[in-house]
């Protein structure tokens, strides 16, 4: 994970910009270089920061080749068009192959076959371009500005989070994004190039009029959620496989007498965990891919006013956990922050790295996600306080989005039919960079954290997308069975998940009880004062 950043600006000493929001994304190693002159008077300056996570070797960027090419990168490659091993450095391994490419064209069909979580920017010094863009899901934040900043006499800056308080937009994730300075006139054009398209086949044809529960034994159905948890193994394991031997703490002791002789003994991994279908799929998951002494931080949220006791309502979480192997140590994080809290983090962090998000329903989310990423509570096994040190967070976002797990979803079939369902999903895969991905990267990153998306792996995205969407779901059947249906029967028949699979969805905004904090008559689409304005935190609370 990085924080990556890149200016177009009209003076040739080091511009004045506050990198502290861009540093707090990479503790482990920051810099900036340039200015690099283009005219006469346009230079460009690029900075970043670095969070390590392959081994606690300290991994510098940008990474620039002989020929001056430089690129910056956030985020991770996993498979795709580069082939990168364990000990490979993917921004290494990328610059290499961006160095080969001579025309846009080239650029966009190795950018577009890549498979990974990433945001990059990238200046080919031959001939004065930068291109720059997310990955096609948009999981890796990536914002710029073209306001003008008359004392640092910025152009342009692309950053992964604001910098200098100037106005920026989310770059779009479907665009391949390209600026040209011209000398003759010591001006810079931009252009937008669309990603190469891979279509994915769905199979179509006529719904039968038998429900899903009762095509258990068919041999289709059967393949289908043999396939499914072989695709959900796999980005699963992709994503935890080389993450770091050592936690935060023993990382930064790692090169003095410090460091623990026998080994680092703390969780490296943490779950956004609330007892759900896809949070306690993906804890089963991973329980078969990690050595077995290899704890396990899961991050269990709740939120209460200040005059009222802790939250009790985490009883999901608590049975969720009796239902994981016995054998391997899961730190259940019992996180209860109160209005108070909610409100001092959320003036003076939460809602700049939000930002430009801004709704009541960006507020609700990201508050919540920023807390539990945070992972400071109460450790349930023992009752003391626990601070998690793990730095590669997983969340179970994108489960709903393809398999029909949110309410609207059934409201649409039943106004719609299987059609309408099915173009809503699509829809919902196709809006989710702008209105989840960039989001909660920034809140997760703001930490100094990674966050991994295995439901959002482009190889199960693209299996998902392939098959018919009845056998995926059918919400003819009741709430807590019909909704993602097919991952409660993975979760029944081969995780042996049996309680969990029967939960029905509870957002985490209304599962952490955060909506219900401040005020009860806002509607989620509804733009947030408290994001916008100065919180005044002396006002009555509005109990539950």
């Amino acid at each position: 994970m990085c924080g990556i950043c890149f200016c177009l600006h009209t003076q040739s000493t080091p511009l004045s910009i506050d990198y502290t929001p861009l540093n707090a994304r990479g503790p482990d190693f920051q810099t900036q270089h340039g200015p690099i002159s283009l005219t006469s008077n346009l230079y460009v300056t690029f900075a970043v920061s670095v969070l390590a996570l392959r081994g606690y070797k300290q991994q510098q960027q940008p990474f620039i080749d002989e020929d001056g090419n430089i690129l910056l990168l956030n985020g991770e490659i996993y498979e795709g068009a580069l082939q990168i091993s364990a000990d490979d450095n993917d921004g290494v391994v990328l610059s290499q192959h961006l160095k080969r490419c001579s025309t846009d064209i080239d650029i966009c069909n190795l950018i577009s076959a890549l498979e990974g979580c990433f945001a990059f920017i990238y200046f080919q010094k031959k001939t004065n371009s930068l291109y720059y863009g997310r990955d096609r899901l948009g999981r890796r934040s990536l914002l710029y500005s073209t306001e003008t900043d008359p004392p640092s006499n910025i152009k342009m800056i692309l950053s992964s989070v604001q910098l200098n308080n100037l106005s920026y937009t989310e770059l779009d994730s479907n665009i391949l994004h390209k600026l040209t300075v011209i000398e003759a006139d010591h001006t810079f054009k931009i252009d937008f190039i669309p990603y190469v398209n891979r279509s994915i086949d769905r199979i179509v044809r006529d719904p039968p009029d038998t429900l899903l529960n009762e095509l258990e034994s068919n041999s289709e159905f059967q393949t289908v959620s043999k396939i499914f948890l072989n695709q959900l193994q796999n980005a699963v394991q992709r994503r935890v496989i080389n993450i770091p031997s050592l936690c935060r703490q023993c990382k930064q002791f790692a090169d003095s007498i410090l460091r623990p002789l026998d080994g680092c003994q703390h969780a490296k991994l943490a779950i956004l965990f609330s007892g759900g279908i896809d949070s306690t799929v993906l804890a089963a998951l991973v329980d078969r891919v990690l050595p077995i002494n290899e704890p396990i931080d899961l991050l269990n949220v709740a939120f209460f006013s200040a005059v009222s006791a802790p939250p009790a309502d985490r009883q999901t979480g608590l049975q969720a956990l009796t239902e994981l192997n016995p054998e391997r140590r899961w730190n259940f994080v019992k996180i209860d922050i109160n209005l108070n809290e909610l409100q001092h983090y959320r003036e003076s962090i939460i809602k700049n790295v939000l930002y430009p998000c801004s709704t009541v329903l960006d507020d609700s989310i990201g508050s919540a996600l920023w807390f539990a990423a945070r992972g400071n509570g109460i450790l349930h096994q023992d009752n003391i306080p626990y601070e998690s040190l793990a730095e590669v967070l997983l969340s179970g976002l994108g489960a709903d989005e393809q398999l029909a797990g949110y309410s609207r979803h059934r409201s649409t079939f039943q106004t719609g039919g299987w059609k309408a369902l099915e173009n809503e999903l699509d829809m919902e895969m196709n809006r989710i960079s702008k209105r989840n991905l960039g989001r909660d990267d920034r809140v997760i990153s703001s930490l100094g954290k990674e966050g991994r998306f295995p439901f959002l792996d482009e190889q199960f995205v693209n299996y998902l997308h392939s098959i018919p969407i009845w056998l995926k779901a059918d919400l003819r059947l009741a709430r807590g069975i019909g909704e993602k249906y097919l991952l409660r029967y993975v979760a029944r028949h081969y995780l042996s998940l049996e309680q969990s699979s029967k939960y029905p969805k509870r957002a985490i905004q209304f599962g952490s009880r955060i909506a219900k904090l401040e005020s009860r008559k806002e509607k989620a689409s509804d733009q947030c004062s408290r994001l916008t304005t100065t919180t005044n935190n002396n006002f009555m609370n509005d109990e539950e």
